[in-house]
């Protein structure tokens, strides 16, 4: 049920991002190369508790927050998508690490997709999806 309600979550959030003017894009991957910090409002680089990504030119990418990383894995570009295939231990996560300590040093699969929106030369806005939950976001390039 829970998925269900996700995706129609999901559906809605594009499909009102749509009539408030904002479309799709696509994205060259060189575009998308280099260390970017996602929040749900303007975020500054190298703030202590901003969460990054760092998406390398080989496929490769690496985020996390205060310059530690939480996940690895892979990234592919799709045509208005970022698929994210990649490895994490939830007890690493900087702001629930306390409350799952018991889970550090367990790895989990995970994948995730991101749609992106109005893409600027150093910023876009962003909708990420992980399992059932999905969050709107802005990115931006960071130094």
């Amino acid at each position: 049920m829970r998925g269900k309600v996700c995706v129609v979550s999901l559906w809605v959030i594009v499909v009102m991002w749509g009539f408030s003017g904002a479309s799709a894009a696509v994205m060259a991957p060189d575009h998308l190369h280099g260390k970017w910090v996602l929040g749900v409002s303007e975020q500054t680089c190298g703030a202590p508790n901003a969460e990054y990504f760092i998406f390398r030119d080989n496929g490769t990418f690496e985020a996390g927050r205060a310059d530690r990383a939480e996940a690895v894995g892979f990234w592919q570009l799709g045509e208005e998508t970022v698929q994210l295939h990649f490895v994490s231990s939830f007890g690493f996560y900087h702001d629930i690490a306390a409350e799952l300590k018991d889970m550090q040093g367990q790895f989990h699969y995970l994948a995730s997709k991101l749609l992106f929106f109005n893409v600027e030369d150093d910023r876009f806005d962003v909708v990420g999806v992980l399992e059932d939950q999905a969050q709107k976001g802005i990115a931006i390039r960071c130094p």
